[in-house]
């Protein structure tokens, strides 16, 4: 909604309220002003404030609403001349109209004018109208345009000559009903609207006034040779209106505001200034005045404790000084809203709700969100609640807590899929939303792998990630529910064997070793054992790269490359590997205990010097059994042994492999020469051949 601050100013005593100023406090208290325009009309400079108001102010889509607002924020008074134009209707006859006339509305204020002359709109009227963003169009609709936006009610003005001859008004008929079926359409708008029995409509004498709450008939519109007009001002239910909106597929400012739901004592001055201004402008005169006889609502009263009022917002900060809010500071910002205060006694007050709020104040917190609303947020000391009791995690949470720190810090992200997937699992869902929902998943690999194939269509990496989920199955005719670690690898890690040697995909060794470090920091000490074919229904893992993970004799789950087939499916043009272990055995098993194995010695501070060894062992060799013999060979001097390479080839011999070990030789006394080494060096080959029986490879 576009305001006007020459016209805020003419409502509240606010001259010296600057624009940056008022769009700030209008902000703060829920009115967020998203721009402030300067335009001059008639060599006068005025600030537009473009508001927006939350679904439950329909008040604040008047200028009247918003200039109580204004005056509760800034601690102004309104001005009389907000009710300058509104004239006593005593004197006139009023006919009743009964409620089973009127279906389904709330107020209903009319009457006939005769002898009117449309003349020009005034200049002052089509400068309101022009700063709220309307275009003049003639006095009639600009007055009605004028009305709406102060007092927030649509007014509806129609030719009264057009339907009904004034020697016949005394029979009149107004009534509100749902369509019949001999009625079609109607034109609103300018558009031929299709009627239907769930439309509400005004009619007098059967003739169509209007959708209610919506728009007039488009026939029935005033022109400069109107004698007689005739005024309403409606109120609807809030739901029959916004069906009607919905169904014709309208929605103008009449009907928004009649959805948010509008106040009755707002409609009854709207519909006396727009008789004043039509009387005052046209040089007309009343004929007659219609109205509904108006339900008289009981006054919503609530109960407040300042006590309350005290433990919700805390204390403020008074120029340093840090209080609580007193009773008199209370009550005078809800009176600034028009609230009425009775005192109960000095800690507790009764709130009675005025009607313009009566739609969204019902409780002792809503009008405690007020206080703090018009106070100011900002006013009020920011403080973290102190917790009484701090909970200790379940084990089960902070071992799977555990599990995720140790995979990020290994360089992993953290995935997460549904536990529903398409109907190719055993366990199906009896009524599925859809077919790619509509069965619990038995594995977290296959999402895992789908993922890194759709960042690869995505024209980015695979991925190097972990997820950890429940996976169902189906044990003893029962659903087993398990939860799961699932690790892929394969795409991120910047493997490299040396600094000066390029980067490589991850090997077979390389993945394992992640694995182990992964099950090092968790404090479990695992075995591997030769995976079986038909030990697991996962068919997408080469059975000739694969292994199965123990852990106290029991299998926990499995490690192993993609196979082939399923890479060039899904288009991935790298090594995976993939992981799936049960944690809740591992989570259920007995806490292992951890002692250094090592003793502090000082670090050497002489260099090192690496040997690159290539030696053909069996296939079915462990690397882990190799280094163990490898070990017999004592020399202190051997700082460490590493696995750099595999490789195979038929021209090696039937079940023959090459590994590639590198050996790093330091000396805490000295720089060991190249010549040593080299006999070092001599001395292991030897060893390895004679020893062990096994070929270094030239």
């Amino acid at each position: 909604m576009k305001v006007s601050l020459n016209w805020l100013k003419e409502l509240v005593n606010i001259e010296t309220i600057d624009a940056k100023d008022l769009a700030n406090k209008l902000t703060q208290a829920g009115f967020e002003v998203e721009d402030i325009e300067t335009i001059k009309i008639d060599d006068y400079i005025d600030f537009i404030l473009d508001i927006t108001s939350t679904a439950n102010r329909s008040d604040a889509l008047s200028m009247i609403g918003l200039s109580r607002e204004v005056a509760a924020l800034t601690e102004a008074t309104i001005l009389d001349s907000t009710y300058s134009r509104l004239i006593d209707l005593k004197h006139h006859k009023n006919i009743t109209i009964s409620d089973t006339s009127l279906l389904d509305c709330n107020s209903y204020l009319s009457a006939i004018i005769h002898n009117t002359n449309i003349v020009s709109s005034p200049t002052w009227l089509k400068n309101r109208l022009q700063s709220s963003g309307f275009t003049s169009q003639n006095l009639i609709v600009d007055i009605s345009n004028y009305i709406m936006l102060k007092w927030g009610q649509p007014i509806n003005i129609i030719d009264f000559n057009k339907i009904v001859n004034i020697d016949s008004e005394n029979g009149l008929e107004i009534t509100s009903r749902f369509c019949s079926s001999q009625q079609k359409f109607i034109q609103l708008e300018n558009r031929n609207i299709d009627l239907s029995k769930d439309i509400l409509i005004t009619q007098i004498n059967k003739n169509i006034i209007s959708i209610a709450g919506i728009g007039i008939n488009s026939k029935l519109n005033v022109n400069q040779n109107t004698k007689s007009i005739f005024i309403e001002a409606a109120i609807f239910k809030q739901g029959i209106v916004r069906r009607s909106s919905k169904i014709i597929g309208i929605r103008n400012e009449s009907s928004i505001r009649q959805e948010r739901g509008l106040n009755i004592d707002n409609g009854r001055n709207a519909y006396i200034e727009a008789l004043s201004l039509l009387i005052e402008l046209t040089g007309g005169n009343i004929s007659k005045t219609f109205s509904k006889k108006d339900i008289s609502s009981s006054i919503l009263n609530i109960d407040i404790s300042l006590k309350k009022v005290h433990n919700i917002l805390g204390p403020i900060n008074d120029n340093g000084i840090i209080r609580l809010l007193s009773f008199e500071e209370v009550r005078k910002t809800l009176e600034s809203l028009q609230f009425n205060i009775t005192n109960k006694d000095n800690n507790s007050f009764i709130v009675s709700i005025p009607n313009y709020r009566r739609h969204d104040i019902f409780r002792e917190i809503d009008i405690i969100e007020e206080i703090a609303r018009v106070y100011g947020y900002n006013k009020f000391q920011s403080s973290i609640p102190k917790i009484q009791f701090k909970k200790k995690l379940a084990h089960k949470k902070q071992f799977i807590n555990k599990i995720r720190s140790i995979l990020r810090n290994l360089g992993l992200s953290e995935l997460v899929h549904y536990s529903l997937v398409k109907s190719e699992e055993s366990i199906n869902l009896n009524n599925p939303l859809i077919k790619d929902y509509s069965a619990l998943r038995s594995s977290l690999l296959d999402s895992l792998i789908q993922a890194s194939a759709y960042n690869i269509k995505q024209s980015n990496q695979t991925l190097d990630g972990f997820e950890i989920g429940t996976v169902f199955n189906i044990k003893n005719n029962k659903i087993r529910e398990t939860t799961k670690l699932g690790i892929i690898l394969g795409g991120n890690f910047d493997i490299r064997s040396e600094w000066s040697k390029p980067a490589h995909s991850l090997n077979w060794y390389e993945a394992k070793g992640i694995v182990e470090n992964f099950f090092y920091k968790l404090n479990r000490t695992i075995g591997w054992k030769k995976r079986q074919s038909s030990d697991s229904n996962i068919s997408f893992i080469q059975n000739k790269k694969s292994a199965t993970l123990t852990y106290n004799n029991e299998n926990i789950g499995l490690f192993g490359e993609v196979n082939q087939l399923i890479s060039s499916q899904f288009g991935l043009n790298t090594q995976l590997f993939v992981l799936e272990i049960d944690l809740d055995f591992l989570e259920h098993s007995q806490k292992e205990l951890s002692y250094l194995s090592y003793r502090i010695k000082p670090y050497s501070k002489y260099p090192s010097i690496t040997r690159d060894l290539s030696i053909i062992i069996p296939q079915d060799m462990e690397i882990n059994y190799l280094f163990k013999l490898l070990d017999q060979f004592n020399d202190e001097e051997l700082e460490s042994t590493k696995l750099f390479d595999y490789y195979t080839n038929q021209s090696l011999g039937k079940s023959k492999k090459s590994i590639g070990l590198r050996f790093t030789y330091r000396s805490n006394n000295k720089t060991l020469t190249n010549l040593e080494i080299d006999t070092k060096q001599r001395q292991l080959q030897e060893n390895i051949t004679r020893n062990l029986n096994l070929e270094i490879r030239k």
